[in-house]
Parts: structure tokens; sequence; C-alpha cells
């Protein structure tokens, strides 16, 4: 009788997990040895995508996504509260119709009223939050704090200034010229930045929290822009048409009215900075 041989262990160390590439090391087995790297360089089949830098540090991209996160809160109440009449008059830019003046102040609420304030005011915040960024993409805005809060209170308080000579230069065209369709016309200008501001917040947001994407979303915020001069050009030309006016005095208002404000504005944009690059920096 022979006596039972006692299992043999297997070793759970010596595993064997298939063909695989290693790094060869030196001698002693320590260190890795200094032609490994190159072999697996050579024979390394992918070299990966390089990302793209987020400019922005930590306080200014929380400052902005605090921003974002506060006027999506806030849209989302009063579209909740006046839904039906901001779509409509949303949709009567886009169907180039307008309401009976009886019939929509009777429909006109204080929410609605001030819905349309902020989303005025939204409008202009996404727009200076996109040039802001812009400006610090290309090199020419320095990315400090200080800098950049003193830049975006700038490009901010320009485009509201620009949006108040806008509503005056309307007025006081409207007092002597075309009275009725000027201030109809006044109304229908507002909410087309709003509607503006509205349908670029998720690219807006995306161009600032999303870098390696930036090249596409800006193809599609300038065609927005776009659409919306043209749409501007087309309803002025409609109401030109209408009251049967020469094109030569089209021609004058448009440029007046549509052309010179923004080349004010690039020229108080460039001083602006240039202050902040004198006093700042």
């Amino acid at each position: 009788m022979r006596t039972a041989e006692p299992p043999v262990q297997k070793d759970l160390i010596n595993v064997d997990f298939g063909n695989y590439e290693y790094l060869s090391t030196n001698p002693q087995g320590v260190l890795f040895s200094p032609d490994s790297v190159l072999l697996h360089e050579k024979f390394s089949m992918f070299s990966g995508i390089e990302g793209s830098s987020f400019l922005l540090n930590p306080l200014m991209s929380g400052v902005l996504f605090s921003m974002f996160f506060i006027c999506f809160i806030i849209f989302s109440f009063i579209f909740s509260k006046e839904g039906v009449a901001l779509s409509g008059n949303f949709n009567s830019i886009l169907s180039f119709s307008s309401r009976s003046s009886k019939g929509y102040k009777e429909q006109v609420t204080t929410t609605e009223v001030w819905g349309e304030v902020f989303m005025i005011f939204q409008s202009i915040l996404l727009f200076t939050i996109f040039l802001t960024t812009y400006l610090i993409d290309k090199g020419i805005l320095v990315v400090t704090f200080s800098s950049y809060a003193f830049n975006f209170l700038s490009v901010f308080v320009a485009m509201t200034l620009l949006a108040c000579l806008k509503y005056l230069i309307y007025r006081s065209i409207a007092s002597f010229f075309l009275h009725n369709d000027i201030k109809n016309w006044i109304s229908r200008y507002f909410r087309l930045i709003e509607l503006a501001g509205v349908v670029l917040f998720i690219p807006l947001f995306a161009y600032v929290f999303l870098p390696e994407s930036r090249s596409t979303l800006l193809i599609l915020i300038l065609t927005v822009f776009v659409i919306v001069r043209l749409v501007v050009a087309i309803e002025l030309l409609n109401i030109f048409v209408k009251n049967k006016v020469g094109s030569f005095y089209f021609f004058v208002y448009l440029c007046g009215t549509e052309i010179a404000p923004y080349l004010l504005f690039y020229k108080g944009m460039l001083s602006f900075i240039s202050i902040a690059g004198n006093n700042i920096i």
C-alpha cells in the first residue's frame, strides 16, 4: 500500500496572463532601461488625441457656471408661468406677423413684462461671456481674475449701453417718422434679442466649458448672429415697403441704426481693453 501523496499546491503568484508587451529594465531589475522608452514609442500604434487647455481658473469657471445655472433656473420659472405668451411672442417674430395693440395689452401680465426684461438681461450677459471667453482664447485678454472681472464688467456695460442707445435711436425716430410702425418694431426687435439668447444658451455654455469644440460652436454662433441680422433687415424692409418709402432712405436708416452703433461698440470695447491692459497688468 502506498501512502497518499499530498496535493500539489499551485503557485498563486506565477500566473500566466498571456502575451503582453513590457518595458525592459536594467540588469538590477529596478529601473527601466533607457532604450525601453524609445522602443515603446517606436511600436506604439496610436499617438492619442491632444486635449485643449482650459484657460479659465477654477474661481472664474465657478462664477461663470453659477451665472448659467441661475439664468437657467429663473428662465425655467418664467417659462412655467408665461410659456404660452412667450412662445406667442417668438412665433410672431418668426412668422413676420404682429398682434393688435389692444389684444396684446389685454394679455400682458407682470410676470411677462419682468420675464422679457430678464431675457434681455440674459442675452446681454451670455454674449458678454462669449466675447470675453473668445478674447481670452485668442490671447487678447490676460487670464487673471482681476483683469477678467474688469473686462467682463466693461463689455457688459458697453453692451447694455448699446442696447439703450438702440432703444433711444428707435424712440427718437418714431417721434417724427413712421410712429406706429417703429413703435411696434421696438418691441419686436428686443424680442428678437431675447430669442437669440434662448437659442444660444446651450451652445454658449458648451463654448465656455468645452474648449475642444469651440471651432464648431463658433460657426454655429456666427450663423445665428447672421440670421438675426437678416431678420432685422427683412423686418425693416417690410416696414419701408409697406409705407412706400424709397430704397435710399431705407439704406440710410439701416446704416444709422444697425451699423453705426456696432462700430461705436467695437471702438468702445477696444478702449476698455486697452485701459485694462495699461492699469491692471
